[in-house]
């Protein structure tokens, strides 16, 4: 597994970085919009 930062939107004027395993980028993601929902993924990075 690999790490990946997130750059998720958390409301309308608040936003994180977080880390995350996964087995690749599309998978990142995923996890990601499924934590934070659909469209709040604003950037991803292998870490």
């Amino acid at each position: 597994m690999k790490q990946y930062r997130l750059w998720v939107r958390i409301n309308q004027t608040q936003t994180a970085n977080t880390i995350v395993y996964a087995e690749n980028a599309y998978t990142a993601k995923q996890l990601g919009e499924h934590m934070y929902g659909v469209g709040n993924v604003l950037n991803y990075t292998e870490v």
